[in-house]
């Protein structure tokens, strides 16, 4: 399992530049998509009021640290990471690795001359490399992009190394949205303006000032217009969220001991963690949780006996949940003393990552997360959808099925997204190809709430759809059997489930 610390809920790997290229080239044996992600200040604030992205960043398979004031926070929380790895430094290396392994490079992102010059400046250093894409789609929004055209080039070249410059957090949703048609993609690296660097549009700090950890001083003399906001954001933002997770961290009662115990019952087991889950008993801790899911069993960590948790008990903590979805397994917090909850929440690790209970008989009552639900109602000129849930690519594409099965019956739409408690890009793209369809005389009108209204206002697309408060209130609305017939067919309950809220 990764070994990671958690910075303000994302966890990000203990390894250096060496160690970080041998696990791009291990990526790359095993021949099937991997997400990387190069985090720095910027990317951990964007996460902590972007669902979405903070969701992206705790499923990708390698987050590494790009920035020194992301190291010296793990300093502070007393987790230290090794060292700075930054994209415009990995980048170079991989084209390297490339030209002697004879990998295949396709470039994606920035404008067209930049883009263009860095292909030719890596494939003048790196003789040999294979550079078999470079592509700059028009700079628009992410759900608006022309992304069957982009997916087809990149397909039909067979990279095994896909590098997106499309900028935080736009290049990250824009993979792990792609990550079923990219699947035989071995690497898929967010690089930002590495191209930009590569081609000599931007010049790098010297190395002292790299090292130094004041590279961000001379990427502000060269672009203050564009660049002085963001510090000053990242810098307030980073620095208050990161106290509170070091205060939380460090206002717990170590008791210098620490153990595990495992109990199994039926389909669970029941992990107990006494004293300090810290460095020193994380290995345990992931091999006792990794054994539970290989066996199938949903998890329980009972928490009632922590002590203290520390930064590498966070990361691994982060990087659970996405283990124990991989294996179609349950995993839940109980008893958690107040001052871990607290030390929990100042890293960013809530209830929208872990479900918790009182006890342990407690833990799996509220039953398994199903994605999307919704019920249908209509008359023979509307039809009004009730949907609730958290959002997710499977359930999204269905739900999109439904509504277009209604479209072709003549009917007008009203999607009444209040129930949503997780809007992804899955879903605003879906709403976005129906409401797409008939721009003159939109067919397709949603009811946002608050979630998806958020969604949309974070990417400025709130604007192409036709809003409403509250869906039309007509008496002769009524169970649309037709569409439940055919949603039952796909596979999906959910139909039921939402005609009992």
């Amino acid at each position: 399992m990764r070994q990671t610390v958690g910075i303000l809920g994302t966890p990000i790997d203990i390894l250096n530049t060496h160690a970080v290229l041998e696990r791009l080239e291990q990526f790359i044996r095993e021949q099937r998509f991997h997400q990387v992600a190069t985090a720095n200040t910027d990317f951990l604030i964007n996460a902590l009021s972007d669902p979405e992205l903070s969701h992206i960043l705790r499923v990708t398979d390698l987050v590494i640290p790009d920035g020194m004031p992301v190291i010296w926070a793990s300093r502070l929380i007393k987790s230290p990471l090794q060292e700075r790895v930054t994209g415009a430094d990995i980048v170079p290396e991989l084209a390297s690795l490339a030209s002697r392994k004879g990998y295949k490079i396709f470039m994606l992102g920035a404008r067209p001359e930049i883009a263009q010059k860095a292909k030719e400046r890596l494939e003048a250093k790196y003789p040999g490399v294979q550079i078999v894409g470079c592509l700059s789609p028009p700079n628009c929004p992410l759900i608006a992009m022309d992304n069957e055209s982009i997916l087809e080039e990149i397909t039909a070249a067979k990279p095994d190394i896909l590098l997106v410059a499309f900028g935080n957090p736009k290049q990250e949703k824009w993979i792990h949205m792609h990550r079923e048609q990219l699947k035989d993609v071995s690497v898929c690296i967010g690089v930002g303006g590495t191209f930009d660097f590569l081609a000599g549009e931007v010049t790098r700090a010297p190395v002292w000032m790299q090292k130094s950890g004041l590279e961000w001083i001379f990427r502000l003399a060269q672009e203050p217009r564009r660049l002085w906001k963001r510090y000053v954001r990242d810098i307030s933002h980073f620095g208050r969220y990161l106290f509170r997770q070091w205060y939380g961290l460090n206002r717990q009662n170590k008791s210098n001991r620490s153990d595990l115990f495992a109990a199994e019952t039926g389909d669970v087991i029941v992990l107990s963690i006494t004293g300090d889950l810290i460095h020193s008993i994380i290995p345990r801790f992931q091999k006792a949780t990794e054994d539970a899911f290989n066996s199938g069993k949903n998890l329980i960590l009972d928490f009632s006996s922590v002590t203290s948790i520390d930064g590498e008990a966070c990361g691994t903590l982060l990087n659970l949940p996405r283990r124990a979805a991989h294996k179609h397994c349950d995993i839940c917090l109980v008893n958690v003393p107040p001052a871990i909850e607290k030390a929990l929440r100042g890293s960013q690790i809530d209830e929208t990552i872990y479900k918790t209970a009182p006890s342990v008989a407690q833990a799996f009552s509220t039953g398994r997360n199903l994605g999307l639900c919704w019920n249908v109602q209509c008359n023979e000129n509307l039809a009004v959808i009730t949907v609730y849930g958290s959002s997710e690519r499977l359930t999204a594409s269905r739900l999109e099925g439904i509504c277009l099965h209604l479209l072709e019956t003549g009917r007008r739409i009203q999607i009444d997204l209040r129930g949503v408690i997780y809007a992804d890009t899955a879903l605003l793209s879906a709403l976005y190809r129906l409401n797409g369809r008939n721009e003159d005389k939109p067919l397709v009108q949603i009811v946002p709430g608050g979630t998806v209204s958020a969604a949309l206002l974070r990417e400025k697309m709130a604007s192409a759809f036709t809003l409403l408060d509250a869906p039309t209130n007509s008496g002769d609305l009524r169970p649309y059997e037709t569409a439940m017939a055919l949603e039952s067919s796909m596979g999906n309950v959910q139909q039921t489930v939402g005609a009992q809220r």
